[in-house]
């Protein structure tokens, strides 16, 4: 019997020696354990966010390119002076009376590019009057297209007059192109719009 109760007490010792083990080291361990596995969901939700968003960068900065390609390839630059001097040289056509008779350039002043915009972008008018073959003021009108800069064609009139006394081949008409130059003045100093 005593046999029996020290195996019993022996029995009941060990059940609370891994109780106590139990409570004191692998419990507190599967606790750890339980939070290293949710911080580690939470580290991989946030590598595959991260993923996303390297992604999502990648193609924001192939748009970007892409866009700075565009315009460097088909927009046209807006230059801080009007250069007029420059613009009428380029628009200038050799005067040979026979494909040109006659040109003449007419600057206006200077006035606000968008009407009503905020924009500190300004326009000055330029009218070209000449009197010359069609294919010839039609030249003017696609030099005024492919120079380097800004330039707005605002009207085009074409007068041909063509009677007995005329007899040149091809005619020669009378065209007044209307011509806008756009440039954006810099801001003055103290960065208020001098207006």
């Amino acid at each position: 019997m005593i046999n029996s109760r020290y195996l019993m007490l022996a029995a009941l010792g060990l059940m609370v020696v891994l109780s106590l083990g139990v409570g004191f080291i692998i419990w507190p361990n599967y606790r750890q354990a339980a939070t290293i596995r949710r911080q580690t969901a939470d580290l991989r939700d946030k590598v595959a966010d991260l993923s996303g968003q390297t992604q999502a960068l990648h193609r924001l900065a192939e748009d970007v390119s892409r866009a700075r390609t565009r315009v460097e390839q088909e927009l046209k630059p807006i230059p801080e002076t009007q250069d007029m001097a420059g613009l009428i040289q380029k628009l200038s056509q050799d005067v040979d009376h026979v494909r040109v008779r006659d040109q003449t350039f007419t600057v206006g002043s200077a006035g606000e590019a968008i009407i009503g915009g905020k924009s500190s972008m300004q326009a000055m008018p330029l009218t070209v009057d000449i009197e010359a073959t069609f294919d010839s003021v039609f030249a003017l009108i696609q030099n005024a297209e492919s120079i380097d800069r800004l330039v707005r064609i605002s009207s085009v009139r074409v007068l041909c007059k063509r009677d007995d006394k005329q007899q040149s081949d091809p005619p020669i008409v009378k065209a007044s192109v209307g011509l806008e130059a756009i440039f954006d003045p810099p801001a003055p100093a103290g960065g208020q719009e001098g207006r």
